[in-house]
């Protein structure tokens, strides 16, 4: 017969063996460590691939705009049929009282493999009910109606995936810029220092000096580009801004609806506040201390930057340090600045 006490040894041996509270939060501390040290690795991978899609959606423009330039001679202007420049009868205006908003990433649709989009807009209406109240040609001729479908649809390609899901812009029964399920875009023309209302208030022609790749009403073509394509801005990155939700349209333009990306020279005091990511703001800072509006600043979800594509089709990432100098002498088709490679 088994002794009580070797019978007692024989089932402390028997039981598993199991974790001590220390040594559970050793093994709870081991993986911490292993997460805090893989996840940056993880977001890192996540960034780079989506700031390589958005570089390849602008390598697809590049192409579209090289492609409307070998068919047309010049590339499109960002907007055709503004109603707001002063000559009704000039080459910027032809019919007179014609507002038709037509973007230039809307002519660039059949050059994008969206032939059927390209065919599905009616370029004989408007692209919304907008007006430039101010401009002589303030007569809307046709309805925006006729081209909802097409301004409805999103395209991956104007979007960085970097940006969250934006929202449409939706006010059908707006006076001005009526627009229905309107999408929107991350990518602006680069137009200098001219805004999409400002041939309102000059004669006909930018100064020679500040005229960027794009400027409403005119086309430009590479032989105008005496400071180099590759020298030479062509289509920014912009970003939601949570204060205004005036932003970003593809499709259509109006005054601050724009597909235009302003830069402004260092001698103008507001210069920073058109710096990549800079906080172009309109309202006072007292109500809006932190957020960035506005329709027309350049801008990126990237971290430290954004891209920026050339007028030759390359792509550059463009710190958020950049020399002011040189941020807007990339702007320009023929200011004559000597640009270094590593100066971006």
């Amino acid at each position: 017969m088994t002794p009580p006490r070797a019978r007692r040894s024989a089932r402390r041996k028997a039981r598993p063996a199991g974790f001590t509270l220390i040594e559970l939060l050793v093994v709870i501390s081991i993986i911490a460590v292993l997460i805090a040290l893989l996840l940056p690795a993880v977001q890192a991978a996540r960034e780079a691939a989506r700031r390589a899609q958005c570089v390849n959606n602008m390598k697809q423009m590049g192409i579209a705009l090289h492609n409307y330039h070998d068919v047309m001679g010049a590339f499109p202007p960002p907007r055709l049929y503004t109603g707001s420049c002063t000559a009704k009868n000039g080459p910027r205006d032809p019919v007179p009282g014609q507002v038709l908003n037509t973007t230039g990433f809307t002519m660039l649709l059949g050059q994008m493999e969206q032939m059927a989009m390209s065919n599905a807009y009616n370029f004989s209406h408007p692209s919304c009910e907008a007006m430039n109240p101010s401009g002589v040609n303030n007569v809307i001729l046709g309805s925006c109606y006729a081209n909802t479908t097409v301004v409805g649809t999103k395209i991956a390609t104007f979007q960085c995936p970097s940006d969250e899901e934006m929202p449409v812009d939706n006010a059908p029964t707006a006076g001005n810029y009526m627009r229905v399920n309107a999408r929107r875009s991350n990518y602006k023309f680069c137009v200098s220092i001219y805004s999409d209302s400002y041939c309102a208030a000059t004669a006909n022609s930018p100064a020679p000096n500040t005229r960027a790749l794009f400027y409403t009403d005119l086309s430009t073509s590479l032989s105008q580009i005496s400071d180099g394509s590759s020298n030479t801005a062509a289509i920014g990155e912009s970003f939601q801004r949570t204060v205004s939700t005036s932003w970003g349209t593809w499709w259509g333009a109006g005054n601050y609806t724009s597909v235009h990306g302003l830069v402004v020279p260092p001698s103008v005091a507001s210069y920073p506040q058109y710096l990549p990511n800079g906080k172009n703001i309109t309202t006072a800072p007292a109500s809006n201390p932190q957020d960035l509006p506005y329709a027309w600043t350049l801008g990126s979800k990237h971290p430290a930057g954004m891209n920026m594509l050339f007028g030759d089709g390359s792509v550059r990432f463009i710190k958020d340090s950049i020399n002011p100098g040189t941020w807007f002498a990339i702007q320009t088709i023929a200011g004559g600045e000597i640009i270094s490679a590593d100066a971006f």
